[in-house]
């Protein structure tokens, strides 16, 4: 059985899963990293399962070295991890988990 789901795991991806609506999932800014004037943009490595459900999601890099930043960092993976994601696709068009980044840029406006 785990050589089953290790090739399942490894099918190729034509399609990389993605957000459905980011509008809704929206990352506040935190007061205190709003008051540092703290900007950049955070990488986030999703892993996404064959349902569109998010499997695991970790930082891969920071919005910049100040605490206020890891502050932008915790938000947008708290925020984005609850986003609604269509899941990869193979190139005969199933449904499989993949792994994916988003990049969400902190601007003051």
């Amino acid at each position: 059985r785990a050589k089953a789901a290790a090739w399942l795991l490894a099918r190729p991806v034509a399609t990389q899963p993605a957000i459905t609506n980011v509008a809704a999932c929206k990352p506040e800014y935190p007061p205190a990293a709003l008051k540092a004037d703290a900007t950049g943009t955070t990488t986030i490595k999703f892993t996404i399962d064959a349902t569109g459900k998010v499997a695991s999601a970790d930082i891969v890099k920071s919005s910049g070295p100040s605490r206020e930043h890891r502050l932008l960092d915790r938000a947008a993976l708290t925020s984005l991890s609850g986003c609604t994601f269509r899941p990869g696709r193979d190139a005969a068009g199933q449904a499989v988990g993949a792994s994916t980044n988003v990049e969400y840029v902190w601007k003051l406006e």
